[in-house]
């Protein structure tokens, strides 16, 4: 998944949101403050089940931090970006059938 540039490794947004928007798909994703703690797939994993109503954050994290909260909000916006997107292509193709 992560690639290699003159500046280091990075991430290419696509890939962390696909589908969320044309600018969202350009960016490089270079550093995450709670990657080194290996907790992104956790946080990614307590999103999904909330949102599928299988749990709450609280209970993974009942004490969570800035970074945490910012990976929550960040996951969110671009989850509820690429929603829109896909209800929207979807109204478009049936209105030309």
């Amino acid at each position: 998944m992560a690639q290699r540039d003159e500046l280091g490794l990075f991430v290419p947004g696509y890939r962390v949101a696909p589908n969320s928007g044309a600018t969202f798909s350009d960016l490089e994703v270079r550093h995450c403050p709670i990657a080194d703690a290996n907790r992104l797939a956790s946080v990614i994993s307590a999103y999904y089940r909330q949102r599928q109503g299988l749990g709450s954050i609280d209970a993974v994290f009942p004490n969570p931090s800035c970074a945490i909260v910012e990976a929550l909000d960040v996951l969110h916006s671009n989850t509820e970006d690429m929603l829109a997107r896909k209800q929207e292509q979807m109204m478009q193709e049936a209105r030309n059938g």
